[in-house]
């Protein structure tokens, strides 16, 4: 399952908030403006209609308007605005400013006192229409009649468009105001988290021991955790090599007094001291590492490498050893420098040893591996096994492999990774430490 980080997740929402809500907000207001013209331009055609009724007149038959009191708009050809008057869709009267515009009388059936506004679409010209149905009372009968108020969509169009334009301007203004308020508001929300994510690869690199960062109050308590359990730690591992020490240092006297008596010059005996002092120099090696350190980790591979790789190629000049690096400089190893300083000194001592004349070192950074290899005799597979078994004496293994191979893999393991054996495209044998993706 992909999990996104906190800051991305937060300038998502924003972005989406910014592109959602704008939006919508301006076709809402829009749309709201443009009804509100609707509804406008029905009222004041309802007033043209009532004025219309009221000066409805019948003279020698024939239906006729005192056009003095009607709307100016009403006598200017082509204005937009025009009244009909129509009897079972047979025209009576219309306003003179109808006579430039070809209109026909829409078919509806209304019965008397009823009204409709409504929208009519001719020559792909849009029109509003207000129509009122009536009885006319002539004195001796009552006439079915109708009155059409005829508005041009022209008349709408213009305002809306100009406050469209209007509002689209707003719109832009406050759109760029929001977006930096949410930049803004972004990296003052996250900057708690960004400076608690420095200060825990500063401990990483081992340039601070603790938090030190004022931090809301919902990272207070993280911070505090963090630095409880970081000073058990250092308590901890600080006891745990005093300890050893102490036991070392104890151990050192019996034995140094072992070796002087004459007894310790019999084979068994002498090897056996040298088992006692060997186990005794390992713990205290595994004491100094900081396998379990899991703070302190950025150690740069390559110039420890090259280190490693100079002393032993003037031990071994006789051999004439090349050893090839291939690491990027970029490279770092999530760990201690003694641990890596002993993995690295162990297998490259044991690919000399091994070896006709080359050994490669190859470092991968994500995630971290170290491959060493050598053109020597190889190591049977049968025999890859016992490499790492305790134990397993240099002297018993003629091919030259083996030297502080325990200590490698007890290394390789506090960091919980992994060793493959295996044969080398040199010819020799190949050895990779593999960690996981975090170390």
């Amino acid at each position: 399952m992909l999990v996104l980080p906190l800051k991305l997740r937060q300038g998502l929402v924003s972005a989406v908030l910014l592109l959602l809500l704008l939006p919508s907000s301006f076709l809402a207001i829009e749309q709201a403006f443009y009804r509100q013209l609707l509804t406008n331009a029905e009222q004041k055609m309802e007033v043209h209609m009532y004025s219309i009724l009221s000066e409805l007149n019948l003279i020698n038959g024939k239906i006729e308007l005192n056009n003095n009191t009607l709307a100016p708009d009403f006598y200017r050809p082509d204005s937009g605005l025009t009244a009909y008057v129509s009897e079972d869709q047979l025209l009576l009267w219309q306003s003179d400013s109808s006579l430039n515009q070809d209109f026909e009388l829409p078919v509806i059936e209304l019965v008397p006192g009823q009204h409709i506004f409504y929208t009519s679409e001719q020559q792909q010209q849009k029109y509003q229409i207000l129509s009122i149905a009536f009885l006319f009372d002539t004195g001796d009968s009552a006439k079915p009649l109708a009155i059409h108020i005829v508005q041009d969509e022209q008349l709408l169009l213009a305002p809306h468009i100009s406050f469209r334009n209007t509002l689209l301007k707003w719109f832009i203004g406050i759109g760029a105001g929001l977006s930096l308020l949410s930049i803004l508001a972004y990296y003052w929300t996250t900057r708690p988290l960004t400076r608690l994510d420095f200060e825990i690869r500063q401990l990483e690199k081992g340039r601070q021991d603790h938090l030190t960062g004022n931090y809301p109050s919902e990272l207070r308590g993280i911070k505090e955790d963090l630095n409880l359990l970081l000073a058990n730690q250092n308590r901890q591992k600080q006891r745990y090599r005093n300890h050893l020490s102490d036991l070392a240092h104890a151990l050192k006297t019996p034995v140094a007094v072992l070796r002087t008596s004459p007894l310790a010059q019999q084979p068994e005996l002498k090897e056996q001291i040298d088992r006692i002092t060997a186990m005794i120099e390992h713990q205290l090696k595994k004491a100094s590492s900081s396998g379990q350190d899991i703070w302190k980790k950025q150690t740069p591979v390559l110039p420890l490498a090259d280190k490693v790789s100079n002393a032993l190629r003037k031990i071994y000049r006789d051999k004439d050893c090349q050893i090839d690096i291939q690491c990027e400089p970029t490279t770092f190893f999530r760990g201690d420098e003694t641990d890596l300083m002993e993995m690295l000194g162990n297998l490259l001592d044991n690919a000399c040893k091994a070896c006709r004349r080359q050994v490669k070192l190859t470092v991968q950074p994500h995630p971290f591996s170290l491959t060493i290899e050598d053109d020597g005799p190889g190591i049977a597979p049968e025999r890859r096994k016992e490499l790492f078994q305790r134990g397993i004496r240099l002297d018993t293994y003629q091919e030259g492999h083996g030297v502080g191979l325990s200590i490698v893999a007890e290394l390789v393991n506090s960091y919980s990774g992994m060793i493959n054996v295996s044969e080398s495209s040199l010819g020799g044998a190949s050895f990779t430490l593999s960690f996981p993706a975090d170390s």
